[in-house]
């Protein structure tokens, strides 16, 4: 098309019709700069299509990354329940009426700590990456963003539960108890002198003012561990359906 626009022109000049040749000179003009925005439009379609399916890949890998640490994250949650439930019987029962079984495992969950240490490896490359900001969907950007920090929030809770732990109870115990290691790892079975002793040492250990104060304080941190656990396990939750149904609108 341009080629007979310019034999057109040509013609024109030689004729000496001027008007004529601004008219042809125009419309080759125009049909290179439709050329070049057709050429633009296909670009920036291409373009679209690739940081499209990057834009897939990312929300798939996240939405892997995210349910396995869901799958973790509700186990350690689950720990940190029965902790507390075990935590909660020396308060509020009555230990002497405990079979001593009952009051072995109860003294390794009330001291056990649990942590969660969720994998970061996809979320802290996408932000480096600045990858991120490929997720079209603000939204979803800003719950994924959220959740991280609700994670760093639910960690110190741990964290803290932990360090008063072992600062508190597991050095009044490693002070006062005196039951054989054998015997807790179930190495051996108890002779009888040894249950009636060891039974009388946790009647003891457990009606100690000392020992329930800590563990009415080991509590209070407790109850703020399983609030936000439980928060943060409904996060988790919608936002692997939130991720599902994004992923499935851009496949």
């Amino acid at each position: 098309m341009t080629k007979i626009f310019r034999k057109i022109r040509q013609s024109s000049l030689s004729e000496g019709k001027t008007r004529a040749y601004l008219k042809y000179a125009i419309g080759e003009i125009i049909l290179v700069v439709i050329g070049i925005l057709i050429a633009l439009q296909i670009n920036n379609w291409n373009q679209n299509k690739y940081l499209k399916k990057d834009e897939l890949k990312i929300l798939k890998s996240i939405q892997e990354s995210i349910k396995i640490n869901t799958i973790e994250f509700n186990q350690v949650l689950n720990a940190q329940i029965r902790r507390n439930e075990s935590l909660r019987e020396v308060i509020f029962i009555d230990v002497s009426d405990q079979k001593l079984s009952s009051l072995d495992s109860l003294i390794t969950v009330n001291v056990k700590n649990h942590t969660f240490y969720p994998s970061t490896g996809i979320y802290n490359s996408m932000i480096n990456s600045g990858k991120i900001e490929l997720i079209s969907n603000d939204s979803l950007k800003n719950k994924i963003s959220k959740l991280y920090d609700r994670v760093k929030d639910y960690q110190e809770s741990e964290e803290e539960v932990t360090a008063y732990t072992k600062e508190h109870l597991e050095k009044y115990f490693i002070n006062n108890y005196n039951i054989n290691p054998e015997v807790l790892a179930k190495i051996r079975k108890r002779t009888e002198k040894e249950k009636n002793r060891d039974y009388i040492s946790y009647v003891k250990i457990f009606n100690s003012q000392e020992v329930r104060n800590m563990y009415i304080l080991l509590l209070n941190k407790m109850s703020d561990v399983i609030t936000k656990g439980e928060n943060l396990k409904s996060e988790y939750h919608n936002l692997i359906t939130n991720l599902k149904n994004e992923i499935e609108k851009k496949g």
